[in-house]
């Protein structure tokens, strides 16, 4: 990203300059920045419906890309020193489908004096909002690769605000997310090696939902800025507060946000170009048009990032300057991606290419210890038949039995070496000539 896209606006110098005093990504820390800006937002703030009859999610999913060491955790980090207070959010790792839908809800008692009987329990909203951190994909791929695993097609489904859980056939065991009525960020690591994790996805639509950045920074001055003065000049104030906790356990128990519940969608406001540029790539998708499919989530994602880059300005109305930025964000995002995609392919080509290597290596070695085993075996049966005088090659090779496939090869090899003679009228054939030990080996 040039640096021309941070000059626009004083906030994103602002992280631009920390970024390269702190030695980071500036990109990588604007994403993990606009991340935590998400997960600060009620779930209850929405994206208006571009396209479609359905509001959308501002839960936002970002992918690092970097190798070991290489800064992903450090970026994380210092968006967290910009952007401390994230109202409570929890912050741990997804270890399941099940598991997730278990941040937002649990279980508690029904008190007698409402009525509750022994045992029954119900629904309770513990949190709204949560900010899930995975430093490594292969973290992510171990818990997608467990037998009967849901967490990748749950991550899918939680990016668009989608319901969370499933009926289970114990209430006890029930825990159940209504849509919209939770606030999810995902930051994920990953590296080009293992980044099949999140492309062998495709068809889930996984990849198509994550904002990339990556934690290379060319443009870095080999002198260490100092850090900027002040703090982040962003202005978080036009972020609405979140609904009252007994707002959100009674959308929880009834599991819906509709109906006579006091839980309002609040919707922000696009520009017109933001409604054009959305149905004009949806009616080509209508026509018969191909998308790309790691593009077919592309405007929702563009949508999500021009919010939260109104949200950081104070602002509940998307302005055509936050598009057009949104609009650079991507390019780069879908770069960093197609480049990650890339390098992910050249590993997996240099993999193979040690594999076929080392599988002929093995086949070579095992090949030269077959043969030295036929070169003993045939010295045996001619050291056997000292006293009956020569023998034909054909004959050696009915006797080396497992070995008969070396045979004449080892013959060959013992010959050059002077181990073994042939004896009488060159045949030309080693299966047809007569074969005897060399008098200097005849006596052992």
């Amino acid at each position: 990203m040039n640096n021309e896209f941070f000059e626009a606006r004083p906030v994103l110098r602002y992280i631009h300059d920390y970024a390269r005093a702190t030695r980071i990504s500036p990109m990588t820390l604007l994403v993990d920045v606009l991340t935590r800006v998400s997960v600060v937002t009620p779930p209850n703030v929405v994206l208006p419906p571009l396209v479609g009859a359905a509001p959308g999610s501002l839960n936002m999913f970002v992918a690092v890309v970097g190798g070991p060491g290489s800064g992903k955790g450090i970026a994380s980090a210092a968006a967290a020193q910009l952007m401390p207070d994230i109202r409570g959010a929890v912050t741990t790792q997804p270890a399941s489908g099940e598991g997730l839908a278990a941040i937002y809800v649990n279980r508690v008692p029904v008190p007698e004096d409402e009525g509750g009987h022994k045992n029954e329990t119900r629904l309770h909203c513990v949190t709204p909002r949560a900010l899930l951190s995975i430093e490594e994909i292969g973290t992510l791929g171990g818990a997608s690769s467990r037998q009967g695993s849901t967490v990748l097609p749950t991550l899918c489904s939680a990016w668009s605000g989608e319901p969370l859980g499933a009926f289970n056939k114990m209430e006890s065991n029930r825990l159940t997310v209504p849509a919209h009525a939770y606030r999810l960020g995902l930051t994920v690591g990953v590296q080009p090696a293992a980044a099949s994790t999140l492309f062998d996805g495709v068809g889930t639509g996984l990849p198509q939902r994550f904002l990339w950045a990556e934690t290379i920074d060319p443009q870095a001055p080999e002198y260490r800025p100092d850090r900027p003065a002040g703090s982040l000049p962003c202005d978080l104030s036009a972020i609405p507060t979140d609904p009252q906790p007994t707002t959100l356990d009674a959308v929880y128990q009834a599991g819906t946000i509709r109906g006579a519940l006091g839980y309002t969608l609040t919707e922000l406001r696009f520009p017109d170009e933001a409604y054009r540029e959305s149905d004009t790539r949806r009616l080509a998708v209508l026509h018969g048009a191909g998308v790309q499919p790691l593009d077919s989530h592309a405007m929702q994602v563009k949508a999500k990032v021009s919010a939260l880059l109104a949200l950081l300005e104070g602002r509940m109305t998307v302005s055509v300057e936050d598009w057009q930025l949104a609009g650079e964000i991507m390019t780069e995002s879908n770069r960093v991606r197609d480049r990650c995609l890339e390098l992910m392919h050249s590993e997996m080509q240099r993999q193979k290419a040690d594999y076929i290597a080392d599988s002929e290596e093995a086949r070579a070695q095992a090949e030269s210890r077959k043969l030295e085993s036929a070169k003993r075996r045939v010295m045996t049966i001619l050291e056997e038949n000292v006293q009956g005088g020569e023998i034909v090659g054909y004959r050696i090779r009915q006797k080396c039995g497992k070995y008969g496939d070396m045979c004449y090869r080892a013959l060959s090899e013992l010959f050059g070496d002077g181990r073994i003679e042939k004896v009488g009228t060159d045949t030309g054939s080693d299966s047809s000539s007569q074969w005897t030990l060399a008098p200097e080996y005849a006596g052992l």
